[in-house]
């Protein structure tokens, strides 16, 4: 083999390892940016997830809220209707008191 061809055959193998190089570099650069892609896929996915559970618990949280303002509501219902009705049975017996106040201080003027 001549010297020429010797180094004809070390271009050739020089170009082939650039050209591996380049395209070793290329596929780097796609898994890189597949990579990339995938991770802002799964930081989306998991943004989401993250809002339906914070809606869901907030909704929980609501229907909790709602409840207890329902009951505590009904119990001083309760209550005004309780004092409500103490309040009728005293109101006959009040007008009789003032009324035989009045009717007695009416007479002690008198006197």
């Amino acid at each position: 083999m001549e010297s020429t061809e010797i180094l004809e055959k070390i271009r050739e193998a020089e170009q082939k390892v650039e050209e591996d190089i380049a395209k070793a570099r290329e596929e780097a650069q796609d898994i890189i940016r597949k990579a990339k892609e995938e991770a802002e896929r799964i930081v989306e996915d998991a943004k989401k997830e993250a809002e339906r559970i914070k809606s869901e618990i907030l909704e929980k949280a609501k229907a909790e809220i709602e409840k207890e303002k329902q009951e505590v509501r009904n119990s001083l219902s309760k209550e005004i209707s309780e004092i409500e009705s103490k309040g009728k049975a005293n109101l006959q017996n009040a007008v009789e008191f003032l009324y035989k106040e009045f009717i007695g201080m009416i007479e002690y003027a008198q006197a």
